[in-house]
């Protein structure tokens, strides 16, 4: 049983390395044409994944609102211990998709106290952004991580107002903005795990066929060309074995 799990792993990264290198594919946002709320990435969220990815905690906080911004962050404690989110490695948009106006309270009913008076173009988004850290915890685990973000303008500046980790998709999937995949239904145990008392991920750690393809597909389509195909998939085969039990692999 377990080699014929190590070789079903193998054999369609495999597969994932050829179809990939022969056709080009590139996906940055992963959606269905059929919703009419699908929207392309706003320009704070976009800057709050590439200060996380480089380090620039100066441009971290400057993506939020003045009103809702850090100060005196990173501390140098954060900085030794790694906490939060400087625990992130890598941080990187999987899914998207906009929230109307009239989900938004049902969705996510924090939203409401933002100051529509001062900020203009208020927009809603949930998204699903695929987190590689040092350390897991609770807040933050390799994976993907859904949230909801609120951005709005401020003298021509667009900035982040609010954002929230989902803890209850339950109204999202009755409003519809269900992206029904893979990395999504996951995240959905794992917070019925947590509340059950047990944050472990499916399987407590062990090989998921489905979450080696879906975070091999999930990498590929989303790195950036600059990085090699063979180093993607060497990264994930070497996390998978982490994972594994000490025996699973003999």
């Amino acid at each position: 049983m377990v080699q014929c799990m190590k070789r079903y792993v193998m054999t369609f990264a495999a597969v994932v390395v050829t179809f990939v290198g022969l056709t080009g594919i590139r996906i940055d946002i992963h959606a269905s044409s059929a919703d009419p709320l699908i929207s392309t990435v706003p320009k704070s969220i976009k800057k709050y994944v590439h200060s996380i990815n480089s380090e620039d905690w100066e441009s971290y906080v400057n993506s939020y609102s003045p009103d809702r911004r850090l100060t005196n962050f990173p501390s140098e404690a954060q900085r030794n211990s790694r906490t939060g989110i400087l625990s992130v490695k890598s941080i990187e948009i999987s899914e998207i998709k906009e929230i109307s106006e009239k989900d938004i309270h049902e969705v996510q009913p924090y939203f409401s106290e933002i100051d529509k008076g001062l900020y203009q173009g208020v927009r809603y988004f949930y998204v699903g952004l695929n987190y590689h850290v040092h350390h897991e915890n609770e807040f933050f685990y390799n994976g993907v991580r859904y949230e909801t973000f609120a951005v709005g303008t401020l003298h021509g500046e667009e900035y982040i107002l609010g954002n929230e980790f989902v803890y209850n998709f339950d109204p999202l999937q009755s409003s519809g903005y269900a992206f029904g995949s893979a990395a999504e239904r996951e995240a959905i145990i794992r917070e019925e795990r947590r509340l059950g008392g047990n944050s472990k991920p499916p399987g407590n750690g062990e090989i998921q066929p489905q979450r080696v393809v879906s975070s091999i597909i999930i990498s590929f389509t989303n790195q950036n060309h600059t990085i090699g195909l063979w180093t993607i998939l060497r990264e994930h085969i070497q996390e998978i074995m982490k994972k594994a039990k000490p025996h699973a692999w003999k």
